[in-house]
Parts: C-alpha cells; structure tokens; sequence
C-alpha cells in the first residue's frame, strides 16, 4: 500500500508541476514577448535616425551644389554683360586681318605649288620603267 500512495503523490506531483512550469513559461513568454518586441523598437528607431541622418546630407549636400551653380550662372551673366560693353569699346578690325591673311597665304600657297609642278611624276604605263619592267617572252612561256 505504501508503495501505490508514493506513486499516486508522484503522479499527482508530476501533474501539478506541468501545469505550475506551463503557467511560469507563458509568464516568462509575455516577458520575452515585451522584450522582444522593445527590442525591435529600439532598432526600428536606430534605423530611422540613421536614415534622417543620410537624408539631411543628402540635402545639405544638393543644396551646396545649387549655392555653387548659381553663383556659377551669376558669374557668366555678368562676364556675358561685361563682354557687351567692351565691344562697344574696341574696334573691330576683321576686314584688315582677313586682307592681310588672304595676302600671305596666297603667296606660301604658289611656292609650295610651283615646287610640285617642278617635278613631274614616274611614268609606270611605259614598258621599260617601274612595275611594267619586264620582257613580253618570259610572261607568255610561263603560261601553256
């Protein structure tokens, strides 16, 4: 008898023990469960700082480029508004330069062709000169 009463208190402390351990477990998964999800929390937020981080010199950095590239317009209008007002000023001597250029290239171009025309090229039609240089004989033996 001693023996079934040990074995009915195990059993019985066997069963109150599964259901004490599945009552502490779901304690401890809602605890893990909150932790879990205050890490990703903190993650998500790490994340998105980071990323307003990227984006601000994103921005800082198009802002810089637009600084630069209107100064850079600014400064060509005004080298455009300067470059009116000097022509105003300075004379424009195109029709004595073309006159002068057409003088002296004219005078390099007739002794640079009056040096070609002085030689006149080989004549190779001729059968005694260049690659037609050769006896009729031997070309007409070779054939049959």
């Amino acid at each position: 008898m001693e023996l079934l009463v040990s074995l009915a208190l195990l059993v019985v402390g066997v069963i109150i023990g599964f259901f004490v351990g599945r009552f502490v477990q779901s304690k401890q998964g809602a605890g893990n469960a909150a932790t879990a999800e205050q890490q990703v929390k903190e993650i998500l937020s790490q994340q998105a700082q980071h990323h307003i981080h990227q984006t601000r010199q994103s921005v800082e950095s198009i802002e810089s480029q637009c600084a630069t590239l209107r100064s850079q317009m600014e400064e060509y209008e005004a080298l455009l508004h300067q470059s009116d007002d000097e022509d105003a000023k300075v004379p424009f001597y195109g029709e004595q330069a073309t006159t002068y250029l057409r003088n002296n290239l004219k005078s390099t171009e007739k002794a640079k062709s009056n040096r070609v025309s002085d030689t006149q090229p080989k004549d190779f039609a001729n059968s005694g000169s260049g690659l037609f240089a050769g006896k009729s004989e031997q070309s007409t033996a070779e054939k049959p």
